[in-house]
Protein backbone atom coordinates (compact mmCIF):
# COMPACT_ATOMS: atom_id res chain seq x y z
CA UNK A 1 0.00 0.00 0.00
CA UNK A 2 1.42 3.39 -0.96
CA UNK A 3 2.41 5.94 1.66
CA UNK A 4 3.32 9.64 1.45
CA UNK A 5 6.56 10.88 3.03
CA UNK A 6 8.83 13.87 3.07
CA UNK A 7 12.54 13.13 2.60
CA UNK A 8 14.92 15.48 4.44
CA UNK A 9 18.73 15.26 4.48
CA UNK A 10 20.16 14.94 7.98
CA UNK A 11 23.17 17.20 7.42
CA UNK A 12 21.89 19.94 5.09
CA UNK A 13 18.22 19.87 6.17
CA UNK A 14 17.32 19.98 2.44
CA UNK A 15 14.04 18.37 1.39
CA UNK A 16 13.68 16.45 -1.86
CA UNK A 17 10.98 18.28 -3.83
CA UNK A 18 8.89 17.88 -6.96
CA UNK A 19 6.66 20.19 -8.97
CA UNK A 20 4.06 20.01 -11.71
CA UNK A 21 6.73 21.41 -14.07
CA UNK A 22 9.17 18.49 -13.67
CA UNK A 23 9.89 16.65 -16.93
CA UNK A 24 11.40 13.27 -17.83
CA UNK A 25 15.20 13.47 -17.42
CA UNK A 26 15.18 16.59 -15.24
CA UNK A 27 17.51 16.56 -12.22
CA UNK A 28 15.74 16.05 -8.89
CA UNK A 29 15.89 19.27 -6.86
CA UNK A 30 15.92 20.02 -3.16
CA UNK A 31 14.73 22.96 -1.09
CA UNK A 32 16.09 24.31 2.18
CA UNK A 33 14.13 23.18 5.22
CA UNK A 34 16.49 24.45 7.91
CA UNK A 35 13.97 27.08 9.01
CA UNK A 36 11.54 24.39 10.12
CA UNK A 37 9.03 24.90 7.30
CA UNK A 38 8.35 22.03 4.91
CA UNK A 39 8.71 23.43 1.39
CA UNK A 40 6.03 23.15 -1.27
CA UNK A 41 6.31 19.93 -3.29
CA UNK A 42 8.11 17.98 -0.55
CA UNK A 43 5.41 15.31 -0.17
CA UNK A 44 6.38 12.27 -2.25
CA UNK A 45 4.58 8.95 -2.70
CA UNK A 46 6.33 5.66 -1.89
CA UNK A 47 4.72 2.53 -3.34
CA UNK A 48 5.11 0.87 0.08
CA UNK A 49 5.70 1.93 3.66
CA UNK A 50 9.21 1.99 5.10
CA UNK A 51 10.09 -0.06 8.17
CA UNK A 52 12.15 1.38 11.05
CA UNK A 53 12.90 -2.19 12.19
CA UNK A 54 14.43 -3.43 8.93
CA UNK A 55 15.12 -2.71 5.30
CA UNK A 56 12.47 -2.57 2.59
CA UNK A 57 13.27 -3.37 -1.04
CA UNK A 58 11.40 -2.61 -4.25
CA UNK A 59 10.50 0.91 -3.16
CA UNK A 60 9.56 3.43 -5.85
CA UNK A 61 9.26 7.16 -5.17
CA UNK A 62 6.83 9.30 -7.17
CA UNK A 63 6.55 13.08 -7.30
CA UNK A 64 3.41 15.18 -7.50
CA UNK A 65 3.62 15.21 -11.30
CA UNK A 66 3.49 11.40 -11.61
CA UNK A 67 7.18 10.98 -12.51
CA UNK A 68 9.49 8.73 -10.49
CA UNK A 69 12.85 9.40 -8.88
CA UNK A 70 15.29 7.39 -10.97
CA UNK A 71 18.95 6.65 -11.52
CA UNK A 72 20.72 5.49 -14.66
CA UNK A 73 21.29 1.70 -14.26
CA UNK A 74 24.97 2.26 -15.17
CA UNK A 75 25.40 5.04 -12.61
CA UNK A 76 28.58 5.55 -10.63
CA UNK A 77 29.56 7.97 -7.89
CA UNK A 78 28.34 11.55 -8.45
CA UNK A 79 25.51 10.62 -10.82
CA UNK A 80 22.45 12.78 -10.21
CA UNK A 81 18.95 11.54 -9.46
CA UNK A 82 16.45 12.45 -12.19
CA UNK A 83 12.70 12.41 -12.75
CA UNK A 84 11.63 9.60 -15.06
CA UNK A 85 8.61 7.79 -16.45
CA UNK A 86 10.46 4.56 -15.51
CA UNK A 87 10.91 3.97 -11.77
CA UNK A 88 14.09 2.79 -10.10
CA UNK A 89 13.70 0.23 -7.32
CA UNK A 90 15.25 1.53 -4.12
CA UNK A 91 16.21 -0.19 -0.90
CA UNK A 92 15.39 1.86 2.19
CA UNK A 93 17.25 0.81 5.35
CA UNK A 94 17.29 2.22 8.88
CA UNK A 95 20.80 3.34 9.82
CA UNK A 96 20.85 1.79 13.30
CA UNK A 97 19.16 -0.70 15.60
CA UNK A 98 17.44 0.45 17.73
CA UNK A 99 16.08 2.95 15.21
CA UNK A 100 17.65 6.41 15.50
CA UNK A 101 15.29 8.23 13.11
CA UNK A 102 17.45 8.06 9.98
CA UNK A 103 17.45 5.96 6.82
CA UNK A 104 19.78 5.35 3.88
CA UNK A 105 18.40 4.98 0.36
CA UNK A 106 20.26 2.91 -2.22
CA UNK A 107 19.44 1.60 -5.70
CA UNK A 108 18.88 -2.15 -5.43
CA UNK A 109 22.00 -4.12 -6.28
CA UNK A 110 24.41 -1.16 -6.30
CA UNK A 111 26.82 0.18 -3.67
CA UNK A 112 25.56 3.74 -4.14
CA UNK A 113 23.83 5.93 -1.57
CA UNK A 114 21.68 9.04 -1.93
CA UNK A 115 23.54 12.05 -0.55
CA UNK A 116 23.53 15.81 -0.65
CA UNK A 117 25.79 18.48 0.71
CA UNK A 118 25.99 22.24 0.45
CA UNK A 119 28.88 22.03 -2.05
CA UNK A 120 26.87 20.26 -4.79
CA UNK A 121 23.95 22.66 -4.64
CA UNK A 122 20.24 21.89 -4.37
CA UNK A 123 20.33 18.41 -5.93
CA UNK A 124 20.67 14.77 -4.87
CA UNK A 125 23.50 12.59 -6.13
CA UNK A 126 24.76 9.10 -5.34
CA UNK A 127 28.08 8.14 -3.83
CA UNK A 128 29.70 4.75 -3.27
CA UNK A 129 29.78 3.49 0.30
CA UNK A 130 33.57 3.73 0.55
CA UNK A 131 33.51 7.44 -0.29
CA UNK A 132 30.86 8.55 2.19
CA UNK A 133 31.82 11.06 4.86
CA UNK A 134 29.99 11.14 8.17
CA UNK A 135 26.20 11.23 7.92
CA UNK A 136 25.87 12.90 4.49
CA UNK A 137 23.88 9.89 3.23
CA UNK A 138 21.29 9.83 6.04
CA UNK A 139 17.69 10.95 5.57
CA UNK A 140 14.64 11.56 7.74
CA UNK A 141 11.46 10.12 6.23
CA UNK A 142 8.41 11.73 7.80
CA UNK A 143 5.03 10.14 7.15
CA UNK A 144 2.44 12.52 5.70
CA UNK A 145 -1.20 11.67 6.40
Amino acid sequence: MSQNYTIQARDTRYYVTSSQCDVDGQIVATADGSGGTVPQGATLTFNKAVNPNGGVTGVTVKGINGLYIALDPNATTDHKLVWSTKPTNWQVDPTATPFNGYYVIIPEGLDLFWFTDKNIGPIVQVKSGGQLAGTENQWTLAKVE
